[in-house]
């Protein structure tokens, strides 16, 4: 075997690494993906419950019952901040990295295949060699 062709399979072999690689991350930003959508769920859900029980005027009243309905004004608030945006954000983030994955496992796969040509190529020359 040619020095050419053991160079050509190196880099085969480190190219299906990288993809190796790569699928590996995109699996796991996908489980990411999906806990941060149970969360976002649970959050959701915790949210609802912020506010209840609805204390009024008759049940609540005073000094105390306004700080109170305050500080889940901002619960509240606070929570639909990180479902709202601080989860959504890391959601599209988690998209966009695991489209740019792709993007790279479809570069690196069209260089395998220029890669695999070259060998063939280069067998092919080796043959014609032999016999010429």
């Amino acid at each position: 075997m040619s020095g050419a062709i053991i160079g050509y399979k190196a880099a085969l072999y480190s190219l299906k690494a990288d993809i190796s690689i790569k699928k590996e991350q995109i699996i796991e930003l996908n489980m990411c993906r999906k806990e941060i959508k149970e969360a976002k769920s649970t959050l959701s859900d915790a949210s609802k419950k912020i506010t209840h029980p609805n204390l009024t005027s008759h049940t609540w009243f005073g000094h105390l019952a306004d700080t109170f309905d305050d500080i889940r004004d901002e619960m509240a608030s606070a929570s639909q901040e990180i479902k709202g945006v601080q989860l959504a954000n890391l959601l599209n983030r988690i998209d966009e990295k695991i489209s740019d994955l792709t993007s790279e496992i479809h570069s690196l796969e069209h260089e395998i295949h220029s890669v695999e040509r070259k060998i063939e190529k280069e067998k092919q020359k080796q043959l014609e060699e032999k016999r010429g």
